[in-house]
């Protein structure tokens, strides 16, 4: 006789499924939170380390290129943006080297730039002594040199011109130059006589005063802010001798140097108005669909040009501050030379980077967990020993105590910082040395939890 096998059951019942399940969505709560912990308490050595790596990647751009670059620290928006200049054209006139001087140059003369981009002659041009070997003399109405517009030459983010001018100041009578109203003013500033530009786009050139002028934009544009022409005083440039000109338009600054040095402009028909009511700067160099010119047919130069450069701003790189991470301090521009250091002309100390973690204290302990039990016995006592010695202090403030005083005055005599530098001591310094810093505080009404300096020294290094 077969003994008849009981079945068996498998499986669970519908409660000891829920409890299984809660207790993976508590297991994964936890782990959701512990990683979301991590990541936001890393957020301040991530953007520290974005930081560095773009202000790295802009400094071996200018070593590895020999052309400057530039970093824009811009706190208000969150972002670090690195941008470079590449060539985009040069032109010598070397290939006009044997030929006599004096003599006008053939018609449909041509000389070849950098990247073989020849620049065809119109009007009447002489070869002469340039700066380096041999220069162009523009002579008449109309003369100049026209080279086939690129799309290499659109420098949407920014613009560097320059080149070795020999200007000839025509001649002038002083008594030309009064106004109606009794001012003085130089007619010869109304001649404007270009050295490199494309139409409508940007142009850099002189003032018949001696005067240098660059423009960015279309004019029929200004009502719309996206038109400006700076220009410098007048007798900027030495007549009858070679001169370097640079300007430089990044869409943050423009700059405009003879010999090196930077000059200070003004907006056209602004002389006589407040910096802070200058028209803004455009935001972008536009597009033209025009030639490029050395010199222009209708503003020709009156002189020799020789060794023009144009350069082009290389689409920039841009990081961006996540939330509850700043950037302490002004707008700043760092300026790195070809050599991958610190411009000497813009800056004469170390560049510090300062990168906060902001937020308070007592809303991370509550959003983590981290939060403190209430007020011990401990804690009570110690609490009521300040309290009455702050009140004693008030009572001893308020009635007066000659001996303490006496010493206070004498302590404050001897110590004080006004008495010997002139100076207020700073209340909360901000550290400058490299890496993290811990208990800032305040600064500037900003809770500051964690500080990470990013220093860049002259020669360029990146510390922190």
């Amino acid at each position: 006789m077969v003994k008849k096998a009981v079945d068996s059951e498998v499986g669970v019942t519908l409660m000891e499924l829920l409890v299984v399940l809660s207790i993976l969505s508590v297991l994964m709560g936890l782990s959701i939170s512990v990683f979301q912990s991590f990541g936001e308490a890393q957020s301040l050595e991530i953007a520290s380390s974005s930081i560095s790596t773009t202000v790295r990647a802009a400094r071996n751009w200018s070593i590895s290129t020999g052309m400057p670059s530039r970093i824009l620290v811009d706190p208000d928006r969150g972002k670090v943006s690195a941008f470079g200049f590449q060539l985009a054209g040069a032109w010598g006139f070397e290939d006009f080297h044997g030929l006599p001087e004096k003599i006008p140059l053939p018609a449909g003369s041509k000389t070849v730039g950098a990247f073989r981009q020849p620049a065809e002659l119109v009007g009447r041009v002489e070869a002469c002594a340039g700066s380096v070997g041999r220069g162009a003399m523009f002579l008449d109405d109309g003369a100049a040199f026209r080279v086939r517009r690129l799309p290499i030459y659109d420098g949407r983010d920014g613009v560097s011109i320059e080149a070795w001018v020999h200007f000839w100041q025509p001649p002038w009578l002083p008594e030309v130059g009064i106004e109606p109203d009794g001012g003085f003013s130089d007619p010869r500033r109304e001649m404007r006589m270009a050295v490199l530009g494309i139409p409508n786009s940007f142009e850099m050139g002189v003032l018949g005063d001696g005067a240098v002028y660059m423009e960015i934009g279309d004019p029929l544009r200004a009502s719309e802010g996206e038109f400006i022409r700076a220009q410098t005083e007048g007798s900027t440039l030495v007549p009858d001798r070679w001169v370097h000109l640079r300007a430089t338009f990044d869409r943050t600054e423009l700059v405009i140097e003879v010999d090196g040095v930077e000059q200070p402009w003004v907006p056209e028909r602004f002389e006589k108005v407040v910096i802070d009511q200058w028209p803004p700067l455009p935001t972008a160099v536009p597009h033209s669909d025009s030639d490029l010119w050395i010199s222009h047919p209708n503003r020709f130069f009156m002189g020799a040009i020789d060794q023009v450069v144009l350069r082009v701003a290389t689409t920039p790189v841009v990081v961006e501050m996540p939330i509850d991470i700043e950037i302490l301090g002004p707008t700043t521009v760092i300026h790195l030379d070809g050599r991958g250091a610190l411009d000497p002309l813009q800056h004469n100390r170390p560049v510090v980077i300062h990168v906060a973690e902001v937020g308070d204290f007592s809303e991370i302990e509550a959003a983590d967990g981290t939060a403190v039990a209430g007020e011990g016995f401990r804690d009570r006592i110690e609490r009521e020993r300040q309290e009455q010695t702050s009140r004693d202090e008030e009572i001893a403030q308020a009635f007066g105590d000659p001996i303490s005083d006496l010493m206070k005055h004498l302590e404050d005599w001897e110590v004080d910082p006004e008495a010997v530098t002139g100076e207020a001591e700073e209340q909360n310094p901000v550290p400058s040395t490299p890496g993290m810093h811990y208990g800032i505080g305040d600064v500037d009404g900003t809770s500051v939890l964690r500080l990470h300096n990013i220093v860049i020294d002259m020669t360029g290094a990146i510390r922190g």
